[in-house]
């Protein structure tokens, strides 16, 4: 609740709330509503306290296609995305370790995806988070180079201020790159 509660009012709070509960349930293991086939294309990063085993930080990584449909024509793209650390752990690197373990799925799993790259959106009133993304390679990139609008970016999002799009390229380790040219 602390991550949504200064940013949002009452109504938002709530909506906001659901849509990241809704989202956890729908990748929950054993959720039969889940498709196998979606299994390897999302995964969830928690990290805890490591005596009290307390929830500092969360981040999810997804590369189903847009809307989690299955349709053939459907490009799947890597997100990241519901990054937060509670603000008592802010500024000790578990953000970055967040994504560390985000990025290292993608390229793991890069062989599912059109490309070796990972997106994100970000408020672009959030200077905190811009510089974190920028240190760690983050460029912004323009939606219509992966065929998406502004509106598309800035769809589903309650909260105020213009999200923009930033993305990484991965590297490909040297046994992937042998694969790719044979292929």
């Amino acid at each position: 609740e602390e991550f949504y509660s200064g940013r949002t009012n009452f109504i938002t709070f709530q909506i906001e709330k659901l849509k990241t509960t809704l989202s956890l349930e729908s990748t929950y293991p054993g959720n039969t509503a889940n498709a196998k086939s979606n299994r390897r294309l999302q995964q969830m990063f928690v990290a805890c306290e490591s005596t009290s085993g307390e929830v500092v930080g969360f981040a999810e990584v997804d590369a189903r296609p847009l809307g989690g449909n299955s349709d053939d024509n459907r490009i799947n793209r890597s997100y990241m995305y519901n990054l937060a650390v509670d603000k008592k752990w802010k500024r000790k690197g578990i953000a970055t370790e967040l994504i560390r373990a985000c990025e290292e799925f993608v390229t793991e799993m890069h062989e599912l995806c059109a490309e070796n790259r990972l997106y994100l959106r970000v408020r672009s009133c959030n200077d905190a988070a811009i510089s974190l993304y920028k240190s760690l390679g983050y460029d912004e990139v323009d939606p219509a180079s992966i065929s998406l609008t502004k509106e598309d970016i800035n769809s589903n999002s309650l909260e105020e201020g213009e999200l923009v799009l930033l993305a990484k390229d991965l590297p490909i380790d040297a046994e992937c790159e042998v694969e790719c040219e044979v292929e």
